[in-house]
């Protein structure tokens, strides 16, 4: 069994400098020593040999490949000019909705909400208070407490509860309303103007392109696709597509990044009627590339690895 070493990346910053110096990310000097132990111990591939190996092609023993989720404009700014430096390649997956519209991800606005707060405490009391004058129950938020307030290999009870409260077990409308409020309180910035400083624009996403960087499929809203009907999914890969080929990017014997690492059945059958040859979760393992789970594949965190 041929076996991938995938490794993910978000944030890829100068961070402790900065005016958001607690966002988990990873730093740019750290990521540099990354790529050295990286180099010095794997063979780094593009995603056109990951694609020339599902058509039968090879790579070589140990390969590894870099991927970077969202789109932000840390990929220009940073990540690529390093790559291109060492003369490496990595495979770039942005949203189309922050590239295009310049409109604040749900998942970001959360992101920046828990840098900037100093008491997660008070944050969960915030949220609970908000969500009780949208007429969420107190009985339904202790039984979303005992089902979400619930510690991973990343993040702290409270930072999982206001997350997966934020991303998708509040309704949409109040979940938006909420995350606006939490964000004007703890950032204290115009959500455009935020927007504008984080993402790539599509300017920007081209130069990947024509970089020589891979640029795939991660959606269009950044939604999580196994919660959605098939329908709304259609419509989330079908516009990531018209995106790329705006890029220029690939359509055909492409990647998709699957937005949180959700897909379910549906997700999978509409990728292979679109031509989709991978897909890239975010289970925590290599990769085995074999035949009957090539829209499955999972990948390291770069916290797996010396920075």
């Amino acid at each position: 069994m041929t076996r991938l070493t995938i490794v993910m990346y978000h944030y890829v910053r100068e961070i402790r400098n900065s005016k958001f110096p607690n966002i988990k990310g990873l730093e740019f000097e750290g990521f540099k020593r990354q790529l050295d132990y990286l180099e010095n111990n794997y063979t780094i591939i593009d995603a056109s040999q990951l694609i020339e190996f599902m058509n039968g092609g090879g790579i070589p023993d140990r390969s590894c490949l870099l991927t970077f989720d969202d789109g932000y404009k840390d990929h220009i700014k940073y990540v690529m000019p390093e790559l291109l430096r060492r003369k490496l390649h990595g495979s770039f997956f942005p949203p189309v909705k922050p590239v295009a519209e310049r409109e604040l991800l749900d998942v970001n606005g959360i992101h920046f909400i828990l840098a900037s707060c100093t008491d997660l405490e008070k944050l969960v009391s915030e949220l609970n208070e908000l969500c009780l004058a949208s007429n969420i129950g107190s009985n339904e938020l202790s039984k979303y407490w005992a089902l979400y307030g619930v510690a991973n290999r990343f993040d702290g009870k409270q930072v999982i509860y206001v997350k997966r409260m934020l991303q998708h077990v509040l309704p949409v409308e109040i979940r938006k309303r909420i995350t606006e409020i939490l964000f004007q309180r703890y950032v204290g910035k115009d959500t455009k103007t935020f927007a504008d400083d984080l993402y790539l624009s599509v300017d920007e996403a081209k130069k990947l392109v024509d970089s020589g960087m891979y640029v795939g499929g991660h959606g269009y809203n950044h939604l999580w696709m196994s919660k959605e009907s098939r329908q709304n999914q259609e419509e989330e890969i079908e516009s990531s597509l018209d995106f790329l080929r705006e890029l220029g990017a690939p359509t055909r014997d492409w990647i998709m990044c699957y937005p949180y690492g959700a897909y379910n059945t549906d997700t999978l059958d509409i990728l292979k009627e679109k031509n989709c040859a991978v897909g890239l979760t975010t289970k925590v393992d290599v990769a085995e590339l074999h035949p009957k789970s090539l829209l499955e594949l999972s990948r390291m965190d770069t916290n797996d690895f010396p920075q």
